[in-house]
């Protein structure tokens, strides 16, 4: 009989467990090696656009994103940062489908990693975590060597490793480190309940809808979308870098976002 290909993934992220998920339904062998220990829940809010949740029906998970708390895109919604009053209104659900024959979703990313790594398991993809990588043979007799010594051998080897990646590297030749985007942003998520206590109709308008809110304003904006079935909302604000060196401190940084959107009315 034939020897099934065997697959290791370096990396356990939303790259990585959806590249599992589709070698597992052709058969293949798969481990995913994780650097960290566990997997935490950590992030926020995502978007999957058409592209995105094409791949998802794909690999049969549709139903499994609703499960775990992704929304449904109504709209596009850009306001003007001083007045908040809509500039223009682009319709998705229905026209999203019609247009890209796909939907456009909004969900939290410890959620949608939670939900591919609990498909990846079923689907019979071997997890390692506390794994790292120190040596990676890409050529004749494929490998990957971990710090403690273990050797993992494979025909293919996914490289799905993220920012600091160790595989980007060995694929290059040379050290490739992230490169700075010139941008600064400030996210978390707000639970429905507090944003309601805020009492304000406009508030109330922006939570009842099914929307992608975007505030645009010079050289910074704002977006605000659900998550977890609309019982919590992402707020993602975003502006130039210009922090000096030294100063990214947490304290530092949420003052700084006071300061960065000085000026904003509460619309």
């Amino acid at each position: 009989m034939q020897q099934r290909l065997k697959v290791v993934i370096v990396g356990a992220g939303i790259g990585g467990l959806a590249c599992a998920i589709a070698c597992r339904q052709q058969n293949l062998d798969v481990i995913v090696l994780e650097r960290s220990t566990e997997i935490l829940p950590v992030g926020a809010g995502i978007q999957l656009p058409p592209n995105a949740t094409r791949v998802m029906r794909h690999l049969g998970l549709e139903a499994a994103l609703q499960s775990a708390g992704a929304v449904t895109l109504e709209g596009h919604n850009l306001r003007s940062y001083d007045s908040g009053n809509p500039v223009r209104r682009r319709p998705l659900g229905q026209a999203a489908l019609d247009l890209y024959g796909s939907a456009w979703m909004v969900i939290h990313r410890a959620d949608y990693q939670r939900m591919l790594l609990d498909a990846a398991v079923q689907h019979g993809a071997q997890l390692c975590t506390g794994c790292e990588i120190t040596k990676v043979k890409s050529f004749a007799d494929c490998s990957v060597q971990l710090k403690d010594g273990r050797v993992f051998e494979a025909d293919v080897i996914v490289g799905a490793d993220g920012l600091w990646s160790v595989m980007r590297n060995e694929v290059l030749g040379r050290v490739s480190t992230p490169k700075e985007t010139g941008d600064l942003a400030y996210r978390g998520t707000f639970r429905a309940e507090q944003l309601r206590d805020c009492r304000d109709d406009r508030v109330q308008e922006v939570l009842n809808a099914a929307d992608l809110q975007v505030w645009m304003g010079p050289g910074k904006h704002v977006v605000f979308y659900p998550v977890r079935n609309k019982e919590e909302f992402n707020l993602v604000l975003i502006q130039p870098d210009d922090l000096p060196e030294g100063t990214r401190t947490e304290l530092g940084s949420l003052e700084e976002m006071r300061r960065a959107f000085e000026g904003w009315d509460s619309a």
